[in-house]
């Protein structure tokens, strides 16, 4: 997984090796087909400013679990550099968050999005990343990862602990012997 903050053109022109390159690094990465997630932000703008943590804590807590995923990339880029980088479609205010992939040819804003909650939380926007990345695959836990509780997890490390309020989790159901489950065993019995 890459993480780029791009906030003027000598950071532009960089590749992970610290090298100018004529050809500068957004393009690159939407050229190699990989699934770009960019913010373009405006220096002094109150929305983006309350945006781009949020889009900060999302890149770090998928890096922990997609750091061996080279085909994803999060990019948060100064709109003052829209004009040197191709296939980002239009910018009609800001922050504007974008999904590109298919070098240039696939753009999805985020407004536009399949999921249910745009609120532009962290946890939106993993779910965001997960919908397009995963395309609905299962991963090893056995459910979608972009379920409220698992990120909740991931966002708060809870690994593994029930989450106050919800109804169990599904890593403990059906497996004999949890402490999950024997806890319901004993309340049926006291019925």
């Amino acid at each position: 997984m890459h993480i780029l903050s791009i906030h003027n053109k000598g950071q532009l022109h960089k590749n992970n090796k610290t090298h100018i390159s004529k050809k500068n690094i957004v393009d690159e990465m939407i050229q190699k087909k990989k699934h770009v997630f960019i913010i373009i932000y405006m220096e002094g703008c109150g929305p983006c400013n309350a945006t781009r943590p949020e889009w900060s804590k999302m890149a770090h807590t998928l890096n922990s679990q997609y750091a061996n995923n080279d085909d994803i990339v999060i990019i948060d880029l100064n709109k003052d550099l829209l004009p040197l980088v191709k296939n980002v479609g239009s910018v009609n205010g800001f922050p504007t968050m974008k999904y590109i992939t298919n070098k240039g040819h696939t753009i999805e804003s985020y407004e536009d999005s399949g999921i249910n909650n745009k609120d532009r939380s962290a946890d939106s926007f993993i779910n965001w990343v997960e919908s397009k990345v995963l395309k609905g695959r299962i991963i090893s836990t056995g459910f979608l990862p972009s379920t409220p509780e698992h990120v909740y997890k991931r966002l708060t490390k809870t690994k593994g602990k029930k989450v106050k309020g919800t109804k169990g989790t599904k890593e403990t159901k059906g497996k004999k012997g949890t402490k999950q489950n024997k806890q319901n065993k004993n309340t049926k019995k006291r019925r």
